[in-house]
């Protein structure tokens, strides 16, 4: 789905999420995250500067391996199947080089760069499109962003000559940690069964789509206790019966978390301040985005200040768990269930979500958007001034097989929704007459009863829709909706 997307929104976004950055002063709150642990008995030990992949293919099938601490820098590992790897608590992968040696010209300062192009890909933001230049430059690890020409740079900016293998920017690098990308990616294999665990990885040059752990092509990888950040693209890239678990997965530059298949699970993990690069978050960017997924699970995650969507499910997942979350403060909606259907989502609490204020009835705390079968049921919602809390949209799109998409059976029950300003819930399309989605909100079996509504006693009027219309508390239940539901004023 492609919208409009002011770029001022995102040039704030961006200002926020590198702002909260700072010096990576990063802190996950429990067991989310690296621990200074001992690898399991008889691992092999590699140490820092030792080739892994060398290690990886003299052990072969099954063996598990001990990164001891330190950083092992630009490392690219293709396991092989069952093996695992396992850090000490201060193991770093990391995909860039150090530069060391730097000229001036005129105002810039210049450093050897990488003499290659990364895979181009994605679709970025008005105001920052370079986004999809997967190289990487920092300072003292705070993510320059890249720029298309030399005479845009300014402090905090950088232009990579490819031609040349030249990387240009303003700021004084003297006496201070400089480091470009050159890997793409820390660990990848279609092989199945392989565990990471207690291992940050860091500043891989992984493009739009893939991740630094990169696992879209096999089964049944587990990501645990890992603290990934600052990689170009997404952070970690799943497939098949992926479990993710108790990890930090921050300042990415597209994704937390992207990728497709069964039985992926996604749990008790700190998502936050991803889609640094300032991608269109209407076309995928933010916390979590999976698609043609089956069985997924999201539980027990904190996820907030993405620049984008927090949780998003898209194109034809079915049977989907979103449950015990806290999803707050991101960009768009909070949680997003997208031409899809059979999901169950309850007992999360998603706190203003949506604060890029995006037109019409997008970016709500819930969104069910063409999607059929989905339960929403005892979620806790505080809703900022100009949001909405748990919306149904339907626009009759169209699937590949010609058929339409029907936003249809849903059911909203006993929701708690505290609106900070003006009540805005509930179902609306604006399929045209004569399509046959033009009635499916109302007489599509879609059920919102025993929800309930606090308000300021000063809102505005309310924006309750139901198919075509806009109504007021007693409006809206004059349809039939809601004969349960409650209207309180605080």
């Amino acid at each position: 789905m492609r919208l409009f997307l002011i770029a001022a929104l995102i040039c704030a976004a961006m200002v926020g999420v590198l702002t909260a950055m700072g010096g990576l002063a990063f802190v996950a709150p429990g067991q989310r995250g690296v621990a200074e642990a001992p690898c399991p008995r008889g691992a092999i030990d590699v140490v820092p500067g030792q080739p892994i992949q060398d290690a990886v293919d003299r052990a072969g099938d099954g063996a598990a391996f001990c990164l001891k601490n330190g950083i092992h820098r630009m490392q690219v590992i293709r396991p092989k199947k069952g093996q695992s790897f396992h850090g000490e608590g201060h193991t770093v992968l990391n995909g860039s080089q150090l530069l060391t040696t730097f000229t001036r010209e005129g105002r810039f300062w210049v450093a050897s760069g990488p003499d290659r192009y990364g895979q181009k890909h994605g679709v970025c933001a008005t105001a920052t499109p370079a986004c999809d230049l997967p190289e990487g430059f920092f300072i003292d690890d705070k993510p320059f962003a890249q720029v298309l020409n030399k005479e845009s740079v300014e402090n905090g900016d950088f232009f990579l000559d490819h031609e040349n293998g030249r990387l240009f920017f303003v700021d004084d690098p003297t006496k201070r940690k400089v480091e470009a990308t050159i890997d793409a990616f820390a660990l990848q294999s279609e092989a199945s069964n392989v565990t990471i665990r207690n291992i940050v990885i860091e500043k891989y040059a992984s493009p739009a789509q893939s991740g630094a752990i990169q696992s879209r092509a096999a089964k049944n990888w587990i990501v645990e206790n890992c603290e990934i950040r600052l990689n170009s693209g997404a952070g970690i890239g799943v497939g098949d019966g992926a479990i993710v678990r108790g990890s930090n997965i921050h300042h990415n530059g597209q994704l937390g978390i992207g990728g497709v298949g069964r039985n992926i699970v996604i749990e008790n993990n700190l998502i936050w301040a991803n889609n640094t690069r300032g991608f269109d978050f209407t076309w995928e960017a933010g916390g979590v985005k999976l698609a043609l997924s089956h069985g997924a699970k999201f539980r027990g995650n904190y996820v907030h200040d993405n620049v984008g969507p927090g949780l998003w499910c898209d194109i034809d997942c079915h049977d989907a768990v979103f449950e015990g979350n806290l999803v707050e403060n991101n960009y768009d909606t909070g949680i997003f269930y997208e031409i899809s259907s059979d999901a169950t989502i309850r007992g999360n609490v998603l706190r203003h979500n949506g604060i890029a204020r995006r037109v019409w009835f997008w970016g709500a705390d819930i969104l069910i958007a063409a999607s059929q079968n989905v339960k929403v049921y005892d979620n806790t919602l505080t809703v900022s001034p100009t949001g909405c809390g748990i919306m149904l949209i339907d626009q009759s799109r169209q699937r590949t097989d010609g058929k339409k998409y029907k936003t249809q059976n849903n059911t909203v029950r006993n929701n708690k929704m505290l609106f900070e300003g003006s009540p805005c819930a509930g179902g609306v399309s604006d399929a045209q007459p004569g399509d046959e989605n033009y009635e499916i909100i109302t007489k599509g079996a879609n059920v919102f009863d025993g929800n309930l509504y606090q308000i300021p006693r000063a809102a505005d009027p309310p924006r309750f829709a139901w198919g075509h219309a806009i109504f007021d508390w007693d409006g809206l239940r004059r349809t039939g909706v809601e004969p349960n539901g409650r209207l309180t004023e605080y």
